[in-house]
Formats: C-alpha cells, sequence, structure tokens
C-alpha cells in the first residue's frame, strides 16, 4: 500500500531525516519550504503492513517526533514544523495540492 510523506509547512535550511518502521526512507541536509506553494519535500513509501510508525528527526533543532499512521489504503501524510518547533500531523486520503 502506498504512504505518501509529504513536508509542508515551516522548514528553514533544516537538516530533515524521515523513517517508516525504522527504516530511514529520505532524507535531506538542506530542507527549506517554497512559500508560494508551502511544499518542502516529499517521499512515497511501499508499506506491507499497517500500521506503521513515522518518525521525523530535525537534529539541528532536537526535535525528534513519531506517529502511528494506519495505511489500509493510498494514505497521505503532512507533516508541517511551528513556529515554536513543534511537529504538526495531517492525515489525508486525498492527494495534497500545490499551487
Amino acid at each position: 500500500m502506498l504512504l505518501h510523506i509529504a513536508l509542508q509547512e515551516g522548514f528553514h535550511h533544516d537538516e530533515v531525516r524521515v523513517s517508516v518502521d525504522a527504516r530511514e526512507v529520505w532524507g535531506s541536509a538542506d530542507l527549506t519550504t517554497r512559500r508560494q506553494t508551502g511544499y518542502a519535500g516529499s517521499v512515497e513509501v511501499d508499506v506491507t503492513h499497517s500500521p506503521v510508525v513515522v518518525e521525523v528527526v530535525l537534529s539541528k533543532r532536537g526535535v525528534a517526533q513519531s506517529k502511528s499512521v494506519s495505511v489500509d489504503r493510498p494514505t497521505y501524510l503532512g507533516v508541517s514544523l511551528t513556529t515554536e518547533g513543534n511537529l504538526v500531523w495531517k492525515t489525508s486520503y486525498e492527494p495534497f495540492g500545490y499551487l
């Protein structure tokens, strides 16, 4: 089943790693959100079981959070970073629209 993970709002020259079930699936040493679209980067992962644990680590900010995500059909997970340094997770069964 498809899990699409999108890094969205709030990233500014961040070092980011994304893992699914403790396996790193994506990383960037310099991730920045495009202000016009609210999009920073994404990865698609084919998962074989549900739920999975998604972890996002911003090492320079000392932020590491994980979330259990049910993937019983194609699932879209959006992750944004608040100005306070917290991650906000949004799950959808429809692709996110970027202009």
